[in-house]
């Protein structure tokens, strides 16, 4: 009979042991959902000034992420997908100027409006700039001024560098182009070393200052504006290169992350005064259990690692070992067991023979 009891304890500790362990042991990094209540997959994420995540769909919803809820904002997009919202998110998101499927919403005061599909958008200090398919719409003085007439202008990126500040326009099968952001009447462009036919879909600014592109033919990198661009090889040049998100260095490394039609991949970035190298080829990142159905157009910090669209919005960072519920359920499991093998008598609340 003591022999049972002391059985039963043991069993019973230990699956109240692992039922409390399941959820707290480390697994390392791994991608989770962390996904609005939405309707249409996302077509657009951005990080606020505040910290908080904005996601918009393809069914014209725009999301917000603070203090671990999402909410829905509150603004008409028509039922247009949300294409561009990187322009000014230090205030309400539902005031500021939102580039959709159909138009600009929120367009700056005494503007025309803007009708055709918005493809990104970027403030500048000689106001606001939008990339559409047909080249580049500026802010003005009661219009808005065209310049690369009969581009498609795919992603906007500002850069400051030896106090200049400059903005580069990646395209669809013309490369890139460039302007000083004093003179937006006169744009560059800014191939040399890009594939010819390639599309620009991406770019990042490095801790030096470097500007890299990501092209649907490779990764590239320049030292300064309407410099030659250098290659550099991450195993993943016949991907397209949607999103990149480049992590504050530590060390003498950079986490470069790089969203595409394959998933999500992280490479080790050196930099020094040669330029920019990988350490190794860049490696997928752990996946969500379910997989991903589309590719990674969007890459934001969040938390200790990044946030992260692909249709839906998932987390990426370090989280318990993956299946820890079965460690939990085996505790419920020798818990239950332990209960059932007690002595009979004491499960009654009678005391044992003999005490």
């Amino acid at each position: 009979m003591n022999t049972n009891r002391t059985l039963a304890l043991a069993l019973a500790g230990a699956g109240l042991l692992l039922i409390i362990a399941g959820p707290l042991l480390p697994g390392g990094e791994r991608a989770v959902v962390n996904d609005p209540p939405r309707t249409g997959h996302v077509t657009d994420l951005a990080r606020a000034d505040d910290g908080s995540i904005l996601a918009g769909t393809q069914d014209g919803e725009l999301w917000r992420l603070a203090d671990g809820t999402w909410d829905r904002v509150d603004i008409d997009l028509g039922g247009q997908p949300v294409t561009a919202l990187a322009a000014d998110l230090s205030g309400d998101p539902s005031e500021g100027p939102i580039g959709t499927g159909g138009g600009l919403v929120n367009a700056p005061s005494g503007l025309p409006p803007v009708t055709v599909r918005v493809s990104d958008e970027a403030a500048t200090a000689s106001g606001l700039v939008v990339a559409t398919g047909g080249g580049l719409l500026i802010e003005g003085d009661g219009d808005w001024r065209r310049q690369l007439d009969g581009v498609h202008v795919y992603r906007l990126e500002p850069q400051t560098i030896d106090g200049a500040d400059y903005l580069h326009a990646g395209t669809v099968d013309q490369g890139v182009f460039t302007a000083d952001v004093a003179d937006l009447a006169s744009w560059a462009p800014n191939s040399t070393g890009l594939p010819e036919t390639g599309n620009v879909f991406s770019f990042v600014i490095t801790a030096g200052d470097r500007l890299i592109a990501g092209t649907s033919k490779g990764l590239y990198w320049q030292s300064a504006p309407l410099e030659p661009w250098q290659p550099i090889k991450v195993g993943l040049e016949q991907s397209r290169m949607l999103s990149l998100h480049l992590e504050p260095p530590r060390k003498d490394t950079q986490r470069l992350w790089i969203g595409s039609d394959d998933g999500l991949f992280s490479v080790r970035l050196m930099e020094d005064d040669d330029g920019l190298t990988a350490s190794a080829y860049a490696e997928p990142a752990a996946g969500p259990d379910a997989g991903l159905r589309y590719g990674v157009s969007w890459i934001v910090p969040f938390d200790d690692g990044v946030m992260f669209s692909a249709g839906g919005v998932y987390q990426f960072g370090s989280f318990g070992v993956p299946g820890w519920y079965w460690i939990s359920l085996l505790g419920v499991i020798l818990l239950l067991l332990g209960g059932w093998l007690f002595p009979a008598r004491e499960r009654a609340g009678e005391a044992p023979a003999g005490s």
